[in-house]
This record gives structure tokens, C-alpha cells and sequence, in this order.
């Protein structure tokens, strides 16, 4: 009984912090998009636009862990409970890393700005497809079933950013 309890606090954590992976880098995807598509922005503001746009969607996504948590359990959370929330929070920073590289690079003049927003933009998409397909792939659904389920995540991913591209006016 100990072990399934271990257990699923653990695939609870791990399907937290897939869930943050996801908002972090759907919210990236869309910050880099933004910046490819505005005029007159350099490498440092692009930057600085994604590292604040992906820590804030980490702290916002702390914040209500430990609101949903003090709501559920009517307490603060404490111990081992807080490191998950942080480590869940850090996993959504990770995510920034690839793409602030090739940034990095164009700071640096390795890169122009245009190719390090494209391929930030790459990398995104390849992680947010890799996830998909892993889901799809998990799912026990049937081959024909998890190609109209691949296809329809995708198409919601792609709204979701296209949704926060707008809301970003670009």
C-alpha cells in the first residue's frame, strides 16, 4: 500500500511538471513568434521578453499550486510538498533554455536575431510535437485513433499559441 502511494505522488509530480512544460513552452512558442513578427526589436529585448514571459508563467503556475493546495488541504503547504512545487516551477523555467541559447548567440552575433527566433521557434515546436506524440503513443489508443488525436492536439496547440499571439497584438 506504501509503494502505490510513493508511487503515485510520484507520477503526480511528474505529470505536474509535464503540465508546466506544456504552458511554458506553448507561452514561449508564442513570445517568440511575437518577436519574430514585430519590427525594430533587438537581442537583448527578445531576451529579456522570454526570460520574464517564461518565468512568469512559472511563478503564476507556483502560485496557484499552493493556492489549489491551501484550498484542498486547508493548510500551507510544508516540506516535501513546497520542493515539488518548486522543482515543477523549475522544470517550466528549463524549458526557456534552448531557445535563450540561440538568443544568447544572436546577442553574441553568431546568429542573426531572425535565425535564433526560428530556431527557438523549431525548438518549441519539436518539443511540443514530441509531447504530443509520447501522449499519443501512451494512450492505448488504436494507430488510426492516435493520428485524429495527434492531429487534434496539434491543432490545439497551434490555436492556444496563435490565441496568445494575439493577445500579445502581434
Amino acid at each position: 500500500m506504501g509503494n502505490d502511494g510513493t508511487h503515485r505522488a510520484g507520477l503526480d509530480e511528474r505529470i505536474g511538471a509535464l503540465k508546466e512544460r506544456i504552458y511554458a513552452t506553448v507561452t514561449g512558442l508564442a513570445i517568440l513568434a511575437g518577436l519574430y513578427t514585430a519590427e525594430h526589436v533587438t537581442a537583448g529585448e527578445s531576451i529579456f521578453a522570454l526570460a520574464v514571459g517564461i518565468f512568469a508563467i512559472a511563478a503564476a503556475g507556483f502560485v496557484a499550486e499552493v493556492i489549489a493546495h491551501q484550498i484542498g488541504h486547508r493548510a500551507f503547504p510544508r516540506g516535501r510538498e513546497l520542493a515539488v512545487m518548486g522543482r515543477t516551477a523549475a522544470v517550466a523555467l528549463g524549458t526557456a533554455s534552448l531557445p535563450l541559447l540561440a538568443l544568447l548567440l544572436a546577442l553574441s552575433g553568431v546568429l542573426t536575431l531572425n535565425a535564433a527566433l526560428l530556431i527557438g521557434m523549431g525548438i518549441d515546436a519539436f518539443v511540443l510535437v514530441g509531447i504530443v506524440l509520447l501522449a499519443s503513443a501512451r494512450s492505448g489508443l488504436s494507430l488510426g485513433q492516435r493520428l485524429v488525436a495527434s492531429t487534434l492536439l496539434l491543432a490545439l496547440v497551434a490555436a492556444v499559441a496563435i490565441a496568445l499571439l494575439l493577445a500579445h497584438g502581434h
